[in-house]
C-alpha cells in the first residue's frame, strides 16, 4: 500500500529529481532569456500586421505545443488556428487563406511534410516563419526563422521532447500576451469570449437577467397587517418583504424585523407593514451589472437588494443566493 506523508530516503530521492527535472527546464527558459532571438520581434511585427489568421502547425509534440498556442491565442482575442502537416498534404490546406500567418514548429527545424507545404504556402502569398531549436532544412524555405536557444532536454536521455516543448510554449505564451496587449486587449474584450468564466460574468451579467420579478415579489402596502406581512414574506421565501406605494419604495420588512417586533407580545398583531418596515432601504438598478449587487451587499452586509427600473419604481429583488447560483 502506498505511504504518504512519511518522509523517507526514497521519497526524498524522487522528490529531488523532480525538482531537478523541473530546475533543468527553468534553466532552459533562464537560457533563452539571456540569449534571446531578435527575430522573435520582427515576428511579433509579423502577427500584428496580419489581416488574417495566425495558423500554427506542427508533428508529434510540437502539434500538442501547436494546439495549446492557438487556444491562448483565441482566448486573447487573436483569431488563431490548428493545421496539421499530414492532413494539410490530403486537402486541409484549403483552410489557409492568403492572408493568413503560418508558424510551424518544429525542434529540429525539419519535417518532410513541412518541406512539401512550405512552397504551396509561399505560392500563394503566405507568410511563412518557423519557431526551432536547431538549424533545419526549413530554416532556409521560411521567411523567417526563430531559433530558440537550446542546450538540453531534462529527459535524462536527452531524448524526449521535455524542456524543447517547454521552451517552445512558453516563447508562445509571450508572442500571445505582447501581441495581445500592443492590440489593447482589456478586461471587457476578455469577459466577451469568455462569458462562461468568473471574470466574464462579472463584467457581462446584469442584474435584470437575475433578479425576481412580477409575481414572485414579495410586494405589500403600507397598511398590510401583521399576519399578510408574514404570509407575503415566508411564501414568497425570500426571507423579505417589500413595502410599495404606486410603484415606489418606501421600505422593507425583513424576517428578523418580524422577529423583533413579536416582543411587542400580542400587539404585534395590530402592526401595520409601515409601523415595521425599515425606510430608505438599498438598492440597485437594473441595467447595472450583478457583480455590482454583490460589492453592495458585501459592503452594507445585506443578503437582498430591491432593484429599481429607470422611472425609480420597483423592478425587482436580487438576493445573494441567485449571485452564489450564478457563479459571482
Amino acid at each position: 500500500m502506498l505511504q504518504t506523508g512519511i518522509r523517507t530516503k526514497e521519497n526524498l530521492s524522487i522528490s529531488n529529481q523532480l525538482i531537478q527535472v523541473l530546475d533543468q527546464e527553468s534553466q532552459a527558459i533562464n537560457y533563452l532569456i539571456q540569449n534571446f532571438p531578435d527575430s522573435a520581434t520582427v515576428l511579433v511585427e509579423k502577427i500584428l500586421q496580419t489581416k488574417g489568421r495566425v495558423i500554427f502547425s506542427g508533428m508529434g509534440k510540437s502539434g500538442h505545443v501547436s494546439k495549446k498556442l492557438v487556444a491562448t491565442f483565441s482566448g486573447l482575442k487573436i483569431p488563431a488556428l490548428f493545421l496539421h502537416p499530414g492532413e494539410a498534404l490530403h486537402g486541409d490546406l484549403g483552410m489557409v487563406k492568403s492572408d493568413d500567418i503560418i508558424i510551424a514548429i518544429s525542434k529540429s527545424g525539419t519535417g518532410r511534410e513541412f518541406e512539401q507545404i512550405i512552397p504551396v504556402l509561399k505560392s500563394q502569398g503566405n507568410f511563412t516563419s518557423l519557431i526551432c531549436c536547431a538549424n533545419g532544412k526549413l530554416s532556409f524555405l521560411v521567411d523567417l526563422t526563430v531559433k530558440l536557444p537550446f542546450k538540453k532536454e531534462a529527459c535524462t536521455l536527452n531524448l524526449a521532447p521535455t524542456s524543447s516543448s517547454t521552451l517552445c510554449m512558453a516563447f508562445g505564451d509571450a508572442l500571445a500576451v505582447v501581441c495581445s496587449q500592443m492590440q489593447g486587449f482589456a478586461e471587457c474584450d476578455f469577459a466577451k469570449i469568455h462569458p462562461a468564466g468568473a471574470l466574464g460574468k462579472r463584467l457581462l451579467l446584469k442584474v435584470d437577467s437575475l433578479m425576481h420579478k412580477g409575481i414572485n415579489l414579495p410586494l405589500v402596502e403600507p397598511n398590510t397587517n401583521f399576519q399578510d406581512l408574514l404570509f407575503a414574506i415566508t411564501s414568497k421565501k425570500m426571507g423579505i418583504a417589500i413595502v410599495v406605494e404606486d410603484g415606489k419604495v418606501l421600505g422593507i420588512v425583513t424576517d428578523g424585523d418580524l422577529r423583533r417586533a413579536c416582543e411587542l407580545g400580542p400587539m404585534v398583531f395590530d402592526q401595520k407593514a409601515r409601523d415595521i418596515m425599515i425606510g430608505n432601504p438599498k438598492f440597485i438598478e437594473k441595467d447595472l451589472l450583478a457583480y455590482s449587487a454583490l460589492q453592495i451587499m458585501e459592503e452594507f452586509n445585506i443578503t437582498s437588494l430591491v432593484v429599481l427600473d429607470k422611472n425609480k419604481k420597483v423592478a425587482g429583488l436580487i438576493h445573494i443566493h441567485d449571485l452564489v447560483k450564478a457563479g459571482l
